[in-house]
């Protein structure tokens, strides 16, 4: 019985699948393609999540490179995401309680719509800078040759030791929650962190674990989408707080905002429900880790 892959070939792999897939999504995001941004997003951050929990092992000065670069494109991405999202929740919201008033669906969702078309602009030209190309550039080079700490090292023990650190990370982070939005939205950077370096392992590697890595992506996954909903309700509501004063300056009835305001901060708490069970089986997974 062989010792299994190296470290080298299952990071190289780790690295060039994450690589892929921001480069095969950009040109729908520039696009505005359906989902497009959402889809690019999501791959922005998966490649840094992975640069972050591979830190011991790939070369520290290259792989902080492309996360600050990649930061600074996702924080872009953001921006224009976050509105998008803004705009989802507040036409959920108005069709369940049944609002038609044309005013309020004007203040919440027109006018986020439109800022969007606006700031999607904007990243379009930013997309087109030399900033942009250099960036695509390292990105693809690095693919091409990871650098990499120790890749004669065992992959299983490697990697073992990285998603246990994640673990450990979210375990952490949820200990100092205090109930503020800061705090709650660390537990969620550290979950999708510990979801997107699982999945990645997996995909990369099939074989080199068992059933604990799919149920460390699955509750990681679950910490960043209960936890991203909670945050988009209080966003909501927060936006609600301001689009009430607003309407009310302008003398048009508030009754529906204050109705709108108990439901998101109601959704707000319910997403909190899921939480407890999904940190009990990041525990629990990371446990049976080899």
């Amino acid at each position: 019985m062989g010792h299994g892959p190296t470290a080298g070939e299952v990071l190289t792999t780790m690295v060039r699948q994450a690589a892929g897939a921001v480069a095969e999504t950009e040109a729908a995001a520039i696009a505005d393609e359906p989902d497009g941004v959402h889809q690019h997003r999501v791959r922005v951050r998966r490649l840094r999540s992975i640069l972050a929990g591979l830190r011991p092992l790939i070369d520290e000065v290259a792989a902080q490179r492309l996360r600050v670069e990649y930061g600074a494109w996702g924080g872009q991405l953001g921006l224009v995401r976050d509105i998008e999202v803004l705009a989802d929740v507040a036409e959920e919201a108005l069709t369940d309680l049944g609002v038609e008033d044309p005013q309020v669906w004007r203040r919440l969702v027109d006018a986020r719509r439109e800022e969007y078309r606006r700031d999607h602009a904007r990243l379009v030209e930013l997309a087109e800078t030399p900033r942009a190309v250099e960036r695509t550039r390292l990105l693809a080079e690095f693919a091409r040759h990871p650098l990499l700490v120790d890749p004669a090292a065992r992959a299983r023990d490697a990697l073992a030791e990285a998603l246990r650190r994640e673990a450990r990370r979210v375990r952490d982070a949820a200990g100092r929650v205090d109930g503020t939005i800061a705090s709650y939205h660390a537990v969620r950077k550290a979950g999708r962190r510990l979801r997107y370096l699982a999945e990645a392992v997996r995909d990369a590697a099939p074989e080199l674990f068992g059933a604990e890595v799919d149920e460390l992506a699955e509750a990681g996954d679950d910490i960043h989408g209960s936890l991203g909903d909670h945050r988009d309700a209080l966003v909501f509501a927060h936006t609600l707080e301001q689009a009430r004063a607003l309407a009310g300056r302008a003398g048009e009835p508030v009754l529906v905002y204050d109705e709108l305001l108990a439901d998101a901060h109601a959704r707000a708490g319910a997403k909190l429900e899921s939480l407890d069970p999904a940190l009990a089986a990041v525990r629990h997974a990371a446990h049976r880790l080899p």
